[in-house]
């Protein structure tokens, strides 16, 4: 579990300094830390060729965003 003190000077933190510690603390993974399963990579592939086969279909992430942020209570 993480720190509440930790996490509460990550909230202290603007925007472009919070991503940089995302960038940071992802940089800190191995390669087998991210290793994923063959039905994952299976999935993946299927929604990429969705992706690139139906490109109508898709929505942009400000879109996606929005809906998602309509359904919290």
């Amino acid at each position: 579990m993480v720190n509440a003190a930790l996490i509460s000077q990550v909230r202290k933190l603007d925007v472009a300094d919070r991503i940089e510690l995302i960038r940071t603390v992802w940089e800190t993974f191995d390669e087998p830390d991210l290793a994923i399963t063959e039905a994952e990579k299976v999935l993946l592939d299927a929604r990429l060729a969705d992706a690139e086969n139906n490109p109508m279909d898709q929505s942009p992430w400000s879109e996606v965003q929005s809906r998602l942020l309509r359904q919290l209570p």
